[in-house]
This record gives structure tokens, sequence and C-alpha cells, in this order.
């Protein structure tokens, strides 16, 4: 049997080089992650334009550990073989956790221009080696063996842009530009590192350069319109999480979350320029380098969620709200992994496992994350934004977010393309904002990161072409446990927008505007513009009160189409039940002429059918309250509840759910209107039911009078103390699905209300509970 091998072609180096990288920023993304990789405190991208093309270059400085012989002219030279491929490898004096490992992030240089030049040492006073790589050669139509290029080692390299015989052998020409700025930036004789010069840049990058720096449209608010170039904004987003991540490491130790951190080590002594002719203040044959700072808008926010997502997939952080100066807080999030695999049932309707198969294994690992959101749509709180940032107007801050806003991922500390930039919306958030735009936030609102190391997260896999991550299994579970942190954070968000009247959202329909107020307002003042300013805020009034007269009217044509269906069911239902009973009577006289052997059979379908007539009997009675719900007569309320209940059966008992009732209640009589306390019943229990089925502890509900109030309490999770006096307000929900709408509560209250009975909840020891009183005569 005879063995075989490939050959490659030569042009494989440009297709696994040029062709495979989307933009040129991503190119020298790579270039500067090997500098990281290989220890660097600081490196250097300079970009040159000229006219001439074959004047143009650009270059990559790193002073790290640089390579000798053996590394250049060995491992270098073989694409897709790496060192770093190794699990949890670390470079060796920062202990950095490596970022390359595939092995053609040195190939990315092929996607910038004709000639690459790699120069590198690794201690003073010893040669430098170098090589010299011309993309052309590539292009050939022979196997990859048969391409040669020049490479050795020299005392002064200043020599391979001089010397005739040199820049015939690299395939280039003298380049005056760049020779004058090696000797104008001490770059002719580094230390060590690793320097990498472009010459001949690709047409691609002088065109991407014109767009950049030809925008005489910048706005005079632009202070520094190098920020605003792709060049830069992909440095800068690059290099932002090297900071952000140790700082919410270190958050997150101290609340508790995580016992240690990471160790992202060193990170913050990685400096990163950079520098290009285009500047209009440049010197000539003097280089402004500009510093690549993270990116500013970080420290300011409107609402912010972080914390992390641990090895179960259970979410463990904090929800921060600094919306309103004097109305700042910070609470506790915590989502059950059990929440996330309801969301993909429901998301893909479909009710296996799935990707949360064997036992729900989260395949991710633990990982970090910070989202912060901003009300970027509301003048006064933009004016509030740019006065904390330090931009001089609303607009400067706005056209500043645009440039950055997105969730953008993180791995080991850099930026990973493309989430947040050319692809912003990767969870699907607009999809979900438009179908309700109350409760959910837009990509356009947010500023985020999501924080992966290695080797906990390895499992994501980064595509061949550095731009993204597989959609393995582990990337799309990442994408629905965001989903369902972007669910919270927008509910929460919505709850304190509709509390504090934030936007045109519906208040409770007992706050109003009165004109009598308003025209008593602007009678006693004169001053003009207070005038304007109080009948524009009154006319937001009056239209929040026109929209929660609408959604009243919707909710009211809801429940009364209900009620009338519900009203023909209930009657109806009273002669299938009648005529059951009869052929059970009938059946029971006739089971005596049956042959003995087959009696057994049949008596077990009569009881079969007794049973099912008693649950329709039951489910009857149920709904008996519902019915005629306009007169006043005297009832219990003890079976009013225990009716409600009924309507609950199957979840109550297959989730184990304890009803507790006082004795001393059940023959207690009222004189009211028993469908306004069976609305009531039906709202509590059903909110009861909901969160008890989603708690571990012991499920309990409790119906009892205390001082002649009623009181009903449940063992689930407690409300949230800064929505529990809104709770019964339009609008506002701590239930997750599409359709809760925040009504029921704010329709029960209305309906006591009209019957003189109040209705407000605390949270006991025991848990939330609700208490019904009546009002006190004026």
């Amino acid at each position: 049997m005879k063995k075989h091998s490939f050959q490659p072609g030569a042009m494989s180096i440009i297709q696994m080089g040029e062709e495979l990288i989307g933009h040129p920023s991503t190119a020298i993304n790579e270039l500067v992650k090997n500098g990281y990789d290989a220890d660097a405190t600081n490196c250097k991208v300079y970009i040159n334009y000229s006219n001439e093309s074959k004047k143009s270059f650009a270059l990559i400085y790193d002073d790290g550990s640089g390579m000798d012989s053996s590394i250049l002219f060995g491992d270098w030279l073989k694409p897709s073989v790496s060192s770093k491929r190794n699990t949890n490898k670390i470079s060796p004096i920062y202990k950095r956790q490596v970022l390359g490992s595939k092995g053609i992030g040195r190939l990315a240089s092929m996607a910038l221009g004709h000639n690459i030049s790699v120069i590198t040492r690794m201690s003073p006073n010893t040669p430098y080696y170098w090589l010299t790589i011309n993309r052309e050669l590539f292009k050939e139509d022979i196997l990859l063996s048969k391409i040669e290029f020049p490479g050795d080692e020299i005392n002064d390299y200043r020599k391979l842009f001089l010397e005739s015989e040199l820049l015939k052998e690299r395939h280039t020409s003298p380049n005056e530009e760049l020779i004058g700025f090696l000797d104008n930036n001490d770059l002719y004789e580094f230390n060590k590192g690793t320097l990498i010069i472009v010459e001949d840049l690709d047409d691609s990058v002088l065109k991407i350069l014109r767009e950049d720096f030809n925008k005489n449209e910048l706005d005079s608010i632009i202070d520094e319109p190098l920020k605003e170039t792709s060049f830069y904004k992909s440095l800068s987003t690059l290099i932002t999480p090297l900071k952000l991540s140790s700082e919410i490491e270190k958050e997150l130790i101290n609340k508790g979350i995580i016992d240690k951190g990471k160790k992202i080590k060193n990170v913050l002594n990685f400096n990163l320029e950079f520098g290009t002719n285009l500047l209009p203040e440049q010197i000539e044959n003097n280089t402004d380098w500009q510093k690549i700072d993270a990116i500013p808008i970080q420290s300011i926010y409107d609402y912010r969620v972080y914390g992390k997502v641990n090895k179960d997939g259970n979410v463990l952080g904090y929800f921060s709200n600094k919306r309103l100066l004097d109305q700042e807080y910070e609470e506790k999030l915590e989502i059950n992994i059990t929440e996330i695999i309801d969301f993909k049932k429901r998301k893909t309707k479909n009710k296996t496992l799935d990707l949360f198969e064997k036992e729900y294994r989260q395949e991710t690992g633990e990982y970090y994350f910070d989202i912060r959101v901003y009300d970027i749509g509301e003048k006064e709180n933009l004016e509030k934004l740019s006065n904390q940032t330090k931009f001089k107007t609303g607009t400067a801050f706005k056209n500043a977010f645009k440039s950055v806003q997105g969730l953008r991922i993180s791995k080991n500390g850099f930026g990973v393309k493309p989430y947040g930039e050319e692809v912003e919306d990767w969870i699907g958030l607009s999809k979900e904002r438009v179908q309700n735009p109350t409760g959910n936030v837009n990509t356009n609102q947010i500023l985020g990161y999501v924080y992966f190391n290695s080797p906990e997260n390895d499992t994501l896999e980064e595509k061949t072409n550095r731009e993204g991550f597989l959609e393995n299994t582990a990337f799309i579970q990442v994408k629905n446990t965001l989903s369902v942190i972007f669910k919270n954070l927008g509910r929460k968000r919505g709850n304190f927008r509709t509390i504090h009247g934030i936007g045109r959202v519906p208040k409770s329909k007992h706050d109003r505007p009165r004109t009598k107020d308003f025209l008593d307002k602007i009678k006693s003042n004169d001053n003009v513009s207070f005038i304007r300013k109080y009948s524009e805020k009154f006319m937001k009034e009056i239209d929040t009160s026109l929209d929660n007269l609408e959604d009243s009217l919707s909710f009211s044509e809801r429940l009364a189409s209900l009620g009338s269906g519900l009203e023909l069911v209930y009657h109806e239902m009273a002669q299938p039940i009648s005529g059951l009973r009869t052929t059970k009577s009938s059946l029971d006289f006739k089971k005596t002429k049956i042959d003995p052997e087959a009696l057994k059979s049949f008596v077990f379908d009569i009881n079969t059918l007794d049973h099912a007539t008693n649950i329709l009997v039951d489910l009857r009675k149920s709904l008996q309250p519902a019915i005629g719900r306009t007169r006043k007569k005297k009832f219990k309320p003890y079976d009013t509840f225990l009716r409600v209940c009924n309507l609950y059966k199957s979840d109550i008992e297959e989730f184990n759910i304890n009803i507790n009732v006082d004795d001393r209640i059940t023959d207690y009589e009222i004189s009211d209107l028993e469908y306004a306390f069976w609305i009531t019943f039906l709202n509590i229990i059903n909110n009861a039911v909901y969160w008890l089925k989603k708690s571990p502890n012991e499920k309990k509900i409790s119906f009892f009078m205390e001082n002649e109030n009623f009181v009903i309490i449940n063992s689930g999770p407690f409300i949230n103390e800064s929505i529990i006096e809104h709770i019964f307000n339009y609008g506002v929900t701590t239930r997750q699905e599409k359709n809760a709408t925040g009504l029921g509560l704010a329709f029960t209250q209305s309906i006591l209300s009209r019957n003189n009975w109040e209705i407000y909840a605390e949270n006991r020891e025991t848990g939330p509970a609700f208490i019904i009183k009546k009002e006190e005569d004026e």
C-alpha cells in the first residue's frame, strides 16, 4: 500500500492570509495580539498614506521578547503550526493567557500590502533577524515548496532599505518617506521586539484611509476626528476589555460573586499607540503618537446588569439603576437555568431540551458580563449624561455613543470581532423590542461586554478568519442566556419607567391631569418660558392619560368578551352535565342485568364517567361567581377562595402546593359583589401559582383574616421592594412571558375600589402578602 501526502500550492498562503481577513483593521489587530502574546508592554501602529501607492506603508512594532533564528526561520514559517495551541498556554514573563492559537495570524499582514518585512531581535547588542515576503510570488500556479524569499541576520537593518542589492532581493525600491520615519522615531535601533513593515499598501487599505480621513462633514462637536476612523475605533474596541476585565473582576470579588479572579495578569501595562501622516496637525517627520484609549462612556450609565454565568448555567449578579439621581439603587439579579431552558422552549416551540440535554449540561463554562443601558431618547436625560461625561452637548454625547454602542465580546482580555461592530444585533434585540417596546431594550441603547477566558470557555471556537465564533452548542447557549438576561433587564427598566412616569408610559388610572390645577398654575405665573414648559408637561400628561384610557378600554373589551363567553359556557354546561348524571343513574339500574364477568369493567366505566362528571360540576361551581356579577348578595369568601383554587387544581397537585385556610373564616359571610372577590382571588392565586412553580422551597398558599382584613400569603419569592408599592399600576409586572401585561392586578384594584375595598401588598417573613380591607368611611 502506497502512502500519499498533500502538496499545497503557493496560492494557499494568500488564501490563508489575505482572503480570510475581512477588514484591514482585523489584520492589524492580529499583529497587535501577537505582540501581546510576546509579553510586550508597548505596541505602535503607524500608517503612511501617499499619493504614490508604492510609497505608502504600514508599520507595527512591539517591544516584546522577539524571535531568534530558530523561531523566525523555523516555526514562524510553518502556517497552522502553533505552540500556543497547548491547553492553557501562558506567556513566559507576564503569564498572560495567549490569544493566538490557529497559527495563521502571522499571515494577516498579507491583507495589508504587497511586501512584508519582519525584523526581530531578543536582546540588545545582538544581530537582527529578518525576512521579506513578496505577496505576488504566491500568486504563481506552482507548489508552495518552490517559493523562496530572502532572510538572514544583519547588524544594521537600515541597509535593507538603502542598499540597492538588498532592495533588489526584496523586490522593492527606495522609500524616502519610510526611511525618514524610521530615522525620526528611534526605530532604526530597537533593543528587543519585533518590527513588521508592510510596503506598497493594498488598494483596499488606501481606499479606507481616504474615506476615513477625508470626512470634511465631521461635525465641529467632534474634537478628535482620529477617534472616528475605523482603524482607531477597531484598536480601541480591541484594547478596551483589557482594562474593563480587571475592573469587573475586582467588582465581582468585592460583591462576593466570585471567590478569586481569573487573573488576566499585567494587562494594564500594555500600551497601544497609533499614528498616521493624515492627521491635519501632523508635523513633517515628527509623528504625533496617539495613545489608544478605552471606550470612555463605560463609567456612566442609566441602568446596568453585571455578574457571572456559572458553570451550571445559573446567572448571579446585580441590577443597578442610576436613571434618576435621587432614586439610585442596586439589587441582586439571580436567574435559574430552568428559566433559560423555558425561554429556549418558548422560542423554538419545542418541548425537548435539545441544546440543554444531558441533564441541563452547560457547555460554555463560567463567564462574566457587564451591560450598561442608556435612555438616549429623552432630551433631559441626554443632557444629564453629557454633563457626567464632560461632553459639550447632548448631541455630542449621542454621536460619541453611537460610534461605540452595542454588545461586544472579549476573549482573554481582547475584543472579538464582529460583535458590537459590523454585527451589532447578534442577540436579536430589535425583534423583541418591536414586539414589546416598553419591556425590552434595543442594541442602540446598550454598551456592554461579555468576558470569556481560557481554558474555561475554550468550547467557544473562533472562526479561522477571526470574524466571530462558530455557531456551536456552547455559543447558542450563550445567546439564549444573554437573551434572558436582557428580558430581566428590560422588565426591571420598564417597571421603573412606568412607576416614575418616564416617557409616555401608562400610569395608574387614578393619576390624571387636573385641568383646574393647570389653569391656576398658569394664571399665577407671568413667566412665558415657565408657562410654555409647564404647558408642554401638561400636554404630555394628557397624552399619557389618553394612552391609559385606550389601554383600559382595550382590556375592558377583552374582559367583556371573556365574560360573555364565560357566561355562555356556564349556562350551556348545565344541560350536558344533567344528561351525564341521568345516564349514570340509568347505567346503575342496568348493571344488575349484566353478565358477572363483564360487570367489573362496566362498573369501572361508570366510576370514570362519574369522576369526569363531578369535575365538570366542580368547574361549573367555580365559575358561578363570575356570572350575574352586577348583583350584591351574601356569600362566604372562603367558598369563593376555594372555587378559584379549584381552577388551578392540576398545577396545585402537580407541584405539591399546600392550600391552608384558617378555620375561623370558613363560616364568615359578607354582603357584597362576589365577582369583585372572585376576580381578586383569581389574580392573586394566578400570580402565586406562577412563582411557586419556579420556587425550590416548600410551596404554600394561606388564606386568613387579620383585624377584619382578608390576607392571602404565599411562600414564593419576595416582591421587589422597588416596585411593591406600584404593582397595582398599569403596565408594572415582574412576569416574563410576552403576554404579561401588568393589567391583572391593576384591574383587581380598580374593581375593588369601585366597591369600597382597598388592596395593598407587603413582604412578610414567610413571603409576599396581599391584604384586602374595607375602606374607612370619611
